[in-house]
């Protein structure tokens, strides 16, 4: 198998993982609240916090990997492509979420799913232009 197919592979296998966690019913902001308040012994008020700055966190990483895993599956020349994907699959992502009960569709998820994307393929773009200018001093 190449490289670019590994890739692919695994972008399908992080979206499988992704659908399976957002129709978890564990996976309700109340339930990782709740886990918080208790492992870390918060009020109220701070696990609520946390809970927020954690699933946000999680929004952000987990797209900005998707696209990471899309960017390096579909050749590093077209970064728009790798944002795009994952931005779209944010979007399917949400909608399941609508049909599901005890979960909600958000639009506002969708755009930090979005802006991770946007920052893990900037980040690779970057990577990629330090690793040409060190290669071209080699």
């Amino acid at each position: 198998m190449n490289k670019k197919n590994l890739w692919l592979t695994a972008a399908i296998v992080w979206c499988v993982a992704i659908f399976l966690a957002s129709a978890s019913p564990s996976a309700t902001g109340g339930n990782t609240e709740m886990l918080i308040q208790r492992f870390f012994q918060l009020t109220d008020s701070q696990a609520a916090f946390f809970n927020v700055a954690f699933r946000k966190f999680v929004h952000l990483s987990a797209f900005g990997l998707l696209a990471i895993l899309i960017f390096n599956g579909i050749g590093q020349k077209r970064p728009w492509l790798a944002w795009l994907l994952t931005t779209i699959y944010a979007a399917t992502d949400e909608i399941h979420q609508a049909f599901l009960p005890e979960r909600t569709g958000s639009v506002m998820d969708v755009g930090l799913d979005s802006i991770g994307a946007l920052l893990a393929v900037c980040g690779m773009m970057y990577l990629k232009k330090k690793r040409l200018q060190h290669l071209k001093r080699s």
